[in-house]
C-alpha cells in the first residue's frame, strides 16, 4: 500500500512538471531571439528611442494613433519601472507567428511588421 502512494506521488511530480515544462517553452526563432534580447537591454536601459524604433508606428495608445515622438513622449506611462522589470523576465508565449508578453494586466504582443520583429501593440489581460 505504501509503494502505491509513493508511486502515485512520484507520478503525480513527473505529470506536473512536465505540464510545467511544456508550458514554458524558449522560443526557437533565432531571429526572434535577437530581438527579444536587443528589446530587453533597450528596456532595461530605458532606451526611450531605442524602444521606439524596435516598435510598429503609428503605435496605438489610448485610441489614438501616435507617431514616432508621440511614443517617446508617452514612453514612461507605458513602461513604468516596475512593467521593464516584467518584461525583462516575462517568458514568451508563442501565438501563432508572434510572441506574447504578459505582464500583469498588460500583454505586450511581439511579431513581425515588414518581415521584422517590432513592438506590434499591448493590450489588456482579460
Amino acid at each position: 500500500m505504501k509503494t502505491t502512494r509513493v508511486f502515485a506521488f512520484l507520478l503525480l511530480v513527473i505529470s506536473s512538471s512536465t505540464i510545467v515544462a511544456l508550458t514554458q517553452v524558449q522560443p526557437t526563432d533565432p531571429e526572434f531571439k535577437r530581438f527579444l534580447t536587443r528589446f530587453r537591454a533597450a528596456i532595461s536601459r530605458n532606451d526611450h528611442e531605442a524602444v521606439a524604433s524596435m516598435t510598429k508606428l503609428p503605435f496605438l495608445y489610448e485610441s489614438k494613433e501616435r507617431d514616432r515622438a508621440e511614443f517617446i513622449r508617452i514612453y514612461p506611462q507605458l513602461f513604468t519601472p516596475r512593467i521593464r522589470r516584467c518584461l525583462a523576465k516575462a517568458k514568451p508565449l508563442k501565438e501563432g507567428e508572434n510572441y506574447d508578453l504578459f505582464c500583469g494586466q498588460l500583454i505586450f504582443y511581439l511579431g513581425k511588421d515588414a518581415g521584422e520583429y517590432k513592438l506590434l501593440e499591448f493590450g489588456v489581460n482579460d
